[in-house]
């Protein structure tokens, strides 16, 4: 239940946010100063082959996804890219990624591993010690 309520959370902080204008060469994210919205870079993108708005892999598009980034922060593989992902988020849908603008999302992803992903395992181990020896 606990990592349904963080994913529902996520969904309402995050979703559709996690996209940004991005050269598919370099792999890397238009600077705010050039590209501050998805117009500006949809018009970039008819001069150049190599622009897309593009969203991240994993994200909190729906509960599902929401789920799926959880289990990636909880298990230590990729989460920072998610997490600077949520950081970087803009305000509004359509708008460019830009730095840190949305600092406060790390305590989210903080809680989430003190409780979500540190409690959650403690529990899960425990419960397979119990299990363990009670077969003995």
């Amino acid at each position: 239940i606990f990592w349904l309520i963080f994913s529902i959370m996520g969904v309402n902080l995050f979703a559709g946010k996690f996209y940004g204008c991005v050269n598919t060469t370099t792999g890397i994210n238009y600077n705010t100063s050039k590209v501050q919205n998805k117009s500006v870079c949809m018009d970039l993108a008819m001069e150049d082959n190599n622009t897309r708005w593009k969203k991240i892999k994993v994200n909190y598009d729906n509960v599902a996804m929401g789920y799926l980034a959880l289990l990636q922060v909880a298990t230590f593989k990729g989460w920072m890219d998610i997490m600077y992902a949520a950081v970087d988020s803009p305000s509004k849908l359509s708008d460019q990624p830009k730095f840190e603008q949305n600092f406060v999302m790390y305590a989210y992803f903080v809680i989430f591993i003190i409780f979500g992903a540190f409690f959650t395992l403690n529990l899960f181990i425990g419960v397979i010690i119990d299990n363990f020896n009670q077969q003995k």
